[in-house]
């Protein structure tokens, strides 16, 4: 897999969200302490969800459910994907 074919997966949140402004995909290293973990080398984190304009808890839940959902998708379906991942930010592309 190239670096290219995940964009296509991560642009369909967009697609789907227009809210989303962007997130990000952190390592373990890369969170604070308090940050509950499960123990698992090479877990990632989905942090920096920008959401404009500002919506209900319930919408952004609904949000960070499927951008967790497809990340798990990817990770499942591609063995590269985690390190494709890890350490980049998905931004909506503005024109």
């Amino acid at each position: 897999m190239t670096s290219r074919q995940i964009p296509a997966e991560i642009e369909s949140l967009f697609a789907r969200y227009p809210a989303l402004a962007g997130f990000s995909v952190r390592a373990a290293a890369d969170v604070p302490d308090n940050c509950p973990r499960s123990g698992e080398t090479g877990e990632l984190f989905i942090a920096d969800i920008g959401v404009a304009p500002a919506h209900t808890s319930e919408h952004y839940g609904e949000i960070f459910a499927e951008i967790t959902t497809t990340l798990a998708d990817l990770l499942s379906e591609i063995p590269d994907a985690e390190e494709l991942l890890r350490g980049r930010t998905f931004a909506r592309t503005l024109h």
